[in-house]
């Protein structure tokens, strides 16, 4: 049975701030993707995914978009931008909102004396998107500071998951892929060390210069497409397979590394979809490794 009533319809044009056929590129750091059909942004995200549950009305929890690949004909239902992003500091704990920037957190703990997170200054994704993938950077996970998450069943019904509960592994987590496909992420609790904030600045200033001098932070992109496979690295396999600068349409391999594809103007989400399915080919055939998806494809793929 079709979620598409009359009621379902009416309710979502009259949600307050919507709009129709959006654009999600402008939502995207690749600057890819079709219309959301309903858009709207929420510091209360919970109530409008237990209505949606309710109604079956098709929904999207929405951060920064940076690991997302929004398919061109777009999305059905309702797309829901979490911009929720406040936060506080209770000793050595840190609680942010789901809508936060990781790297605006990184900044607070620094400012507070507290370390242990410098890491996600090269995390460019919300609070919520982190806990959902399990992010890292620098050789560090958030799993490994996590203590607790604040969040909503689909329902309506509100938990405090642990780490465990999350069932967090690498670049995954029971909400991207699990029994908590679904669930709003509110917000997340820290545990860090008291230490010093200067030195953490000074940390974080090396990594993000590192991270421009390696990576094509500048371009539009979503960051890392493919995950390392056990004992290697993404990026190494592509260079050693030839496929820096390999190109489908506007979406083109990085010169500057090689697991990140990058939109050169007007890319397509299926210009994107070809090179990544060419990229695994052929380093199926060159090396015998499959390689996963870091970035997630969403939408109307059929």
């Amino acid at each position: 049975m079709s979620w598409r009533t009359p009621a379902d319809l009416r309710w979502l044009a009259g949600l307050r701030g919507v709009q129709r056929d959006h654009p999600m590129a402008r939502h995207t750091s690749f600057n890819i993707g079709g219309p959301a059909e309903f858009f709207v942004e929420a510091t209360n995200p919970q109530a409008l995914v237990a209505e949606c549950h309710r109604r079956r009305v098709p929904y999207l929890l929405l951060g920064a978009g940076t690991n997302l690949l929004v398919a061109d004909p777009g999305i059905e239902g309702l797309v829901i931008r979490c911009v929720n992003r406040e936060w506080r500091v209770d000793g050595h704990r840190v609680f942010a909102q789901a809508g936060l920037k990781m790297m605006r957190l990184a900044r607070i703990c620094a400012d507070h004396d507290l370390t242990g997170f410098e890491w996600a200054i090269g995390v460019p994704g919300t609070v919520g998107g982190a806990v959902y993938q399990n992010a890292g950077c620098w050789g560090t996970e958030l799993v490994e500071v996590l203590s607790m998450v604040e969040g909503t069943c689909p329902d309506g019904r509100r938990y405090q998951w642990s780490p465990v509960d999350l069932a967090l592994g690498y670049r995954t987590s029971a909400l991207r892929s699990g029994s908590l496909h679904g669930a709003v992420v509110a917000g997340a609790w820290v545990d860090l060390r008291p230490g010093d904030g200067e030195a953490a600045r000074r940390q974080m200033a090396h990594w993000v210069a590192e991270r421009t001098r390696t990576q094509p932070i500048r371009s539009k992109n979503c960051g890392s497409v493919f995950k390392n496979p056990p004992g290697d690295s993404a990026g190494r396999l592509l260079e050693a397979a030839g496929l820096k600068g390999a190109r489908e349409g506007a979406a083109q391999v990085s010169e500057q590394h090689a697991n990140f594809i990058v939109n050169q103007g007007g890319a397509s989400a299926a210009d994107v979809d070809r090179l990544i399915r060419r990229i695994q080919d052929r380093v199926r055939e060159r090396f015998g490794v499959g390689l996963e998806t870091e970035v997630e494809r969403v939408g109307n793929w059929s």
